[in-house]
């Protein structure tokens, strides 16, 4: 009975690894499997090649272009009332439906003329005009002209500032600052100061400065105080320069009450 019993355990062993076997074999594919599974799968698409050229949004593109385009100046408005101007571009029909660009970069030559201390302003359109709800808080005013469009850019109205022909008229700049900022503070939303809706542009000191190989402290010094020269004086002014008071801390100067780079201290400038 022992020995009939292992006969049977290592049949049924043997079996099991056979049939093991078979499975395992079966489980790889042969290569001609492996090719026509390799055709008949869905093909990855390649990595898009790499080009020189960096990629830029094209809505930012559109709005440099728009920014650098120039609008004639409309010399006569039609008067009424804020209400009744309202009411008349409600009764329009004029909406969100109606804007055909939704992103503007404030960048307008005509404010680059006198000053070019900040970098541009990114203005969204359609963002602005579905909280306000109300295209007659921006677009104040329309040309006489009944051909023109009902809502024209800042710019068509306000450009130069004390034109002498428009008196009356704000510059473009104080016109955006006057609405922009104005809204802000009164709706406690958005930015208020230079820097929250520019960025500071900063020219490239590069081409600007002009110095040796080498300098000396004081070329440095002179090249900078060329253009800053406001800084210059303002630096004269100031305790770094002056040092008016006691120095009890200061190794043979403890009576001394003036000891800033104009006196005794060591000067660099």
């Amino acid at each position: 009975m022992t020995k009939r019993l292992s006969l049977a355990i290592a049949l049924l062993t043997a079996i099991a690894a056979i049939g093991g076997l078979i499975g395992f074999q079966g489980g790889v594919p042969s290569p001609s499997e492996a090719v026509a599974a390799a055709e008949g799968a869905e093909k990855i698409p390649a990595p898009p090649q790499t080009s020189a050229t960096p990629w830029t949004a094209p809505d930012q593109e559109a709005a440099k272009k728009r920014a650098q385009e120039f609008v004639p100046f409309v010399e006569a408005v039609m008067e009424e009332c804020d209400l009744c101007r309202q009411m008349r571009l409600r009764e329009t029909g004029l909406g969100i439906k109606d804007i055909t660009n939704s992103y503007f970069l404030l960048d307008s030559p005509i404010i680059k003329k006198t000053e070019d201390l900040y970098g541009p302003v990114r203005f969204k359109h359609s963002k602005h005009a579905s909280q306000l709800k109300d295209c007659a808080l921006c677009h104040h005013r329309r040309p006489l002209d009944a051909k023109a469009k009902e809502t024209t850019r800042c710019s068509a109205c306000h450009q130069e500032a004390f034109r002498s022909d428009q008196p009356e008229r704000l510059g473009l700049k104080a016109a955006f600052h006057q609405q922009c900022t104005g809204c802000h503070q009164e709706m406690q939303k958005g930015p208020t100061d230079c820097l929250g809706c520019h960025r500071k542009n900063v020219p490239d000191h590069k081409e600007l400065v002009k110095l040796p190989e080498k300098p000396e402290p004081t070329q440095v010094t002179q090249e900078c105080l060329r253009c800053h020269k406001a800084a210059g004086e303002d630096m004269l002014k100031t305790a770094h320069w002056l040092w008016k008071g006691p120095s009890p801390y200061t190794l043979n100067r403890s009576k001394h009450v003036e000891h800033g780079k104009a006196t005794s201290a060591v000067n660099n400038f």
